[in-house]
C-alpha cells in the first residue's frame, strides 16, 4: 500500500474508531443518568463528550469524497484531510453552546495534530478498508433523477406507494432477511459481476455512497430509508420505515424467488395484517 493510502486510510480509521470510543463513553453517561441537568439540558459532562463523535461524523463523509487515487502525492493528501478537518459541518455540528463548539474544536485539532504526526511518520502495516466514496450533490441528484425515470422512484416507493413497476416484489423485511440474507445477495451480485453500488437515502439529508459489497447492508436505519442500485439500473432494492424491503429487477427477482421456495408467503403486509396473521 503506497503512502497516500495509507495516510487516507488512517484518517478514515480514525473517525470510526474515535466516533464509536466516544459513542461509547456517552451511553455509558446515559446509563449513569448524569447526561441531563433537572431542567432537561445536558450536563458539563455531557458536552464534553457528544460533540466529540457528531464532529467526526461530520468529518468522515468529508474525507470520503476523495479517494486515494484523486492524489498525486503525500503533500495532497494531507493538505485535503486537514481541510475537511477544519471546515466539515453538519446539521448537528451546528450547535451555538459554546461549550460544545470549543469541544468539538479540541477534537478537531487532535485529529488534525494526527495526521500531521502519521504524515511524517507513515506506518508500515495499515490494514486496508472496503472502498466507500461520498457522492457529490451533482452526482445524487442525477442518479435520483435516473432512478425516478426508470422506476417511478421518489423519496418513497413501493410498497409506501401505490406504484408497482414490472418485476417488482416487496417483502417482510424481518423474513428476508431471516431466510435470505444479505451474504446470499451478495453471492447473487458478485456471480453478476456486481462490484459496486450506490446507496441513496430518502430526503439527501445524510451523506450518500458509492460503496463496495463488502459495505452492502440494504436496511432501513438511522439515516431513514434508502435506495441500493448499480450503474446499470437494471434492478433496485428499497428497504423503508414500514419494515418492508423490495426487490426489482427481472434477474434479480428471479434469482430471489429460486432461492426462497415459499417467497409467496413472505410478501409485504403492514403491521395490523401482520398482527391478525400472527406473522
Amino acid at each position: 500500500m503506497e503512502d497516500i493510502e495509507k495516510i487516507h486510510t488512517l484518517a478514515r480509521k480514525y473517525c470510526m474508531v474515535k466516533s464509536k470510543c466516544w459513542g461509547r463513553k456517552y451511553s455509558k453517561l446515559i446509563e449513569d443518568g448524569k447526561d441531563r441537568l433537572d431542567n432537561g439540558d445536558y450536563t458539563l459532562e455531557a458536552k464534553r463528550l457528544f460533540p466529540r463523535y457528531i464532529v467526526l461524523n461530520a468529518i468522515l463523509p468529508e474525507i470520503e469524497r476523495s479517494v486515494p487515487n484523486d492524489f498525486s502525492n503525500k503533500c495532497e493528501v494531507k493538505n485535503s484531510l486537514l481541510y475537511a478537518i477544519q471546515n466539515a459541518q453538519s446539521i448537528l455540528t451546528e450547535n451555538n453552546d459554546t461549550t460544545c463548539q470549543v469541544t468539538m474544536n479540541e477534537e478537531r485539532q487532535a485529529f488534525y495534530d494526527f495526521i500531521e504526526r502519521r504524515y511524517m511518520e507513515v506506518p508500515r502495516n495499515v490494514r486496508p478498508l472496503s472502498y466507500r466514496r461520498t457522492l457529490s450533490s451533482q452526482e445524487s441528484k442525477m442518479l435520483w433523477s435516473k432512478l425516478k425515470k426508470k422506476w417511478g422512484v421518489d423519496d418513497y416507493w413501493y410498497p409506501i406507494t401505490n406504484n408497482k413497476p414490472n418485476d417488482t416484489e416487496a417483502f417482510m423485511d424481518d423474513y428476508f432477511e431471516s431466510e435470505v440474507g444479505f451474504n446470499y445477495l451478495i453471492k447473487i451480485f458478485k456471480k453478476q459481476n456486481v462490484q459496486r453500488v450506490f446507496e441513496l437515502r430518502e430526503g439527501s439529508v445524510f451523506p450518500e455512497y458509492e460503496i463496495d459489497l463488502e459495505n452492502f447492508n440494504p436496511a432501513y436505519n438511522i439515516n431513514g430509508e434508502g435506495f441500493w442500485f448499480s450503474s446499470e439500473l437494471d434492478w433496485v432494492i428499497y428497504a423503508s420505515h414500514e419494515n418492508s424491503i423490495t426487490i426489482a429487477g427481472t434477474w434479480l427477482l428471479a434469482e430471489i424467488k429460486r432461492a426462497w421456495l415459499n417467497w409467496e408467503e413472505r410478501i409485504w403486509l403492514d403491521w395490523r395484517e401482520r398482527l391478525e396473521r400472527g406473522l
